[in-house]
C-alpha cells in the first residue's frame, strides 16, 4: 500500500518533523480508548449504531454517500456538511470533534467556519481524501488507515501559537498578562482598574495646579477660581488626548497589536505542503470527493466568513473574493483566514493586496479596498448557509459544532433581575453580534438535532501559550462532543422534521 499518495514524501517528511509524532500518538490514542469504552458498552446508544468494524451504518447519517477504494474493495461512507465555530484557542477541541467523526467513517462534503472554525474547514479541505485510504502515516507499525484530523492534530498541537503575538517588549509582556488572565478578572473589575488610573491622574495634577496656585502672590480668590476652572477643563481634554495619542502609538494604523503576519505566512507555509498554493486548487481539491448521486449542480462549497468595516457587511470567501480580488483564482487561500481571524485590536484589521496573489500574472489587479476584522463580529456559526431552501429535501445533514453556547436562556426572569448599566451596555453590543446566527438557530425546529456544543467553560480561549496537557483536554471535550453528536443524529427522525417542515412551508404558500 502506497503510504505517500496523498502528499509528496518529502512534503510527509517535512511535516512530521515539524513536531513530537510522540505526543500526536498520545492525543489520537486517548481518544481512540474513548471510542473504544463506547462501543464495549452494550448499554451506549452510540454502540448499537456501529457496524462490526467499528464504523457508523451510513443509514443513521445520510442517505448519500461517498465511495472509497481500500484493498479492492468499494466501501460507502456517510457525508455530511461541516460547519465549525469560531472562538481561538477553543478550536483545539475542534480536532477531536472531526478526528471522531472521520474514525466511524463520516466524510465531509463542504465547510463553513469563521475565525478558528475557518483555519480548521480550510485544512480540512486542503488534504486530500486520498489519505483515508492509505496508511496513517503516524503508526507506520500497524494497518489503521490514516484521517485528515490526524495530520490537523499534529500540526495544530506542534504550533506554538504565542509566535501569532509578534509584539514585544512593555507592551508585548502587558498583553501576554491580560490574554492569560482573560476571564478571571470581571467587566466591572477591569473598567474599575481603569477608572482609579484616571481619577488618580485627574487628582494628582489638580493637586498639583492648587499648589501652585497657593504658592503664588498677587491672585485673587476669583482669580484663582477662574484659572482653576479653565485649566482643569484643559486638563480633562488632556488626559483624553494622552490616552488616545498612547493607543494610536500602540496599535498602529491598522488599529491591532499584532501585524498578523507570522500567523499569515504560517499558513501559506502549511498549506504549500499540502499542495495548495491558490483558490482555484484548494476548490479542486475538496471536488476530488466521489459523491454517488452527484448532479451537475453538485460542487463543494467552502464559506469562510469575514467582516468588511469599509462596506459595513458580512462577506463570505472564498465566493466574494471576485469583489476584492480581480483574478481571484490566482487568490491565496491563506488571505482568506487572515481576514477572518483578524481580532479586533489583537491583530491588525486585513487589507486584500496584490501581494495575496501566488503567481505573477498580468491580471492580477485589485478591484475593491477594503479593511477585514474577525468574520465573528457578525456571524460566528455560519450554518445557515447550508441549509436547503429549494423546496427540496436534503441527501445528507449539515453537522455544526459550536464552542460556546448560542441559545437563548430560557430563565429570562433571573437575567433581568441581575441587570445593570455595565450588563446592559454588554447585552446591546452582543445583539449586535449575534443576531444572525441566533435568528437562525432559534426559529429551526430541527437544529437540535445536528448542532452540538462543546464544554468550553473552563478554558480561556485567548490564552496562547496554552500549555501540551491544557490542551490535550480540550481536544478531548472535543472528543465528547462527536461522541454526543454521534448518539442523538437519526437521520430517520431528522428527515421527517424536514417533511413536515418542508410541507407547513408549501402549505403557507398557498
Amino acid at each position: 500500500m502506497d503510504v505517500t499518495h496523498f502528499i509528496t514524501k518529502a512534503a510527509q517528511e517535512k511535516l512530521i518533523k515539524a513536531g513530537s509524532i510522540e505526543s500526536t500518538q498520545d492525543f489520537l490514542k486517548e481518544a481512540d480508548l474513548k471510542l473504544a469504552a463506547i462501543r464495549n458498552n452494550s448499554d451506549s446508544v452510540l454502540s448499537k449504531k456501529l457496524q462490526d468494524n467499528g464504523e457508523i451504518h451510513p443509514n443513521y447519517i445520510s442517505k448519500a454517500y461517498a465511495l472509497e477504494q481500500i484493498n479492492g474493495k468499494e466501501l460507502k461512507r456517510p457525508m455530511v456538511d461541516l460547519v465549525q465555530q469560531g472562538g481561538g484557542m477553543y478550536g483545539i477541541a475542534l480536532l477531536g470533534y472531526t478526528y471522531i467523526l472521520e474514525k466511524v467513517g463520516i466524510r465531509f462534503y463542504s465547510y463553513g467556519g469563521t475565525s478558528a472554525g475557518a483555519i480548521n474547514a480550510t485544512f480540512l479541505a486542503a488534504i486530500s481524501n486520498k489519505v483515508y485510504t492509505q496508511k496513517s502515516i503516524f503508526f507506520k507499525d500497524d494497518e489503521r488507515l490514516g484521517t485528515k484530523s490526524e495530520i490537523l492534530t499534529h500540526i495544530i498541537i506542534n504550533t506554538d501559537f504565542s509566535s501569532f503575538m509578534e509584539r514585544e517588549g512593555v507592551v508585548g509582556k502587558l498583553q501576554r498578562m491580560l490574554f492569560k488572565n482573560f476571564g478571571r478578572v470581571s467587566y466591572l473589575g477591569a473598567f474599575g482598574l481603569i477608572s482609579a488610573v484616571v481619577g488618580f491622574l485627574l487628582i494628582f495634577i489638580y493637586g498639583l495646579f492648587g499648589l501652585v496656585y497657593r504658592s503664588s502672590n498677587g491672585f485673587t480668590g476669583f482669580e484663582l477660581r477662574t484659572f482653576d476652572f479653565f485649566l482643569g477643563t484643559l486638563n480633562v481634554l488632556a488626559v483624553g488626548i494622552l490616552f488616545y495619542v498612547f493607543f494610536i502609538r500602540i496599535l498602529g494604523k491598522r488599529f491591532g497589536l499584532n501585524k498578523g503576519e507570522v500567523f499569515f505566512k504560517w499558513c501559506n507555509g502549511l498549506l504549500n505542503l499540502l499542495d495548495i498554493f491558490r483558490t482555484d486548487g484548494l476548490m479542486s481539491r475538496m471536488a476530488e470527493i466521489d459523491f454517488h448521486q452527484r448532479t451537475k449542480n453538485d460542487v463543494p462549497r467552502l464559506v469562510l466568513i469575514a467582516s468588511n468595516l469599509t462596506h459595513n457587511r458580512i462577506v463570505k470567501f472564498p465566493d466574494r473574493a471576485p469583489d476584492y480580488w480581480h483574478n481571484p483564482s490566482n487568490v491565496m487561500p491563506s488571505a482568506y483566514l487572515r481576514a477572518s481571524m483578524s481580532l479586533p485590536f489583537i491583530f491588525e484589521v486585513f487589507v486584500p493586496s496584490t501581494q495575496h496573489y501566488h503567481d505573477d500574472e498580468p491580471n492580477n489587479k485589485m478591484e475593491k479596498e477594503a479593511r477585514f476584522v474577525d468574520g465573528g463580529m457578525l456571524s460566528n456559526f455560519p450554518i445557515r448557509e447550508f441549509h436547503r431552501m429549494d423546496g427540496k429535501l436534503p441527501r445528507f445533514p449539515t453537522f455544526g459544532v459550536l464552542l460556546s453556547k448560542l441559545r437563548e436562556d430560557k430563565n429570562t426572569k433571573k437575567t433581568l433581575e441581575k441587570s445593570s448599566l455595565l450588563s446592559y451596555v454588554m447585552s446591546y453590543l452582543k445583539t449586535f453580534r449575534y443576531f444572525y446566527d441566533k435568528d437562525f438557530i432559534n426559529t429551526s425546529r430541527e437544529i437540535e438535532k445536528r448542532v452540538v456544543t462543546v464544554d468550553t467553560k473552563d478554558y480561556n480561549w485567548l490564552d496562547f501559550w496554552m500549555d501540551q496537557p491544557t490542551t490535550k483536554k480540550l481536544f478531548m471535550k472535543g472528543v465528547d462532543a462527536a461522541i454526543e453528536q454521534l448518539e442523538k443524529f437519526d437521520w430517520s427522525d431528522y428527515i421527517k422534521i424536514r417533511e413536515k417542515e418542508m410541507k407547513e412551508t408549501q402549505s403557507m404558500k398557498l
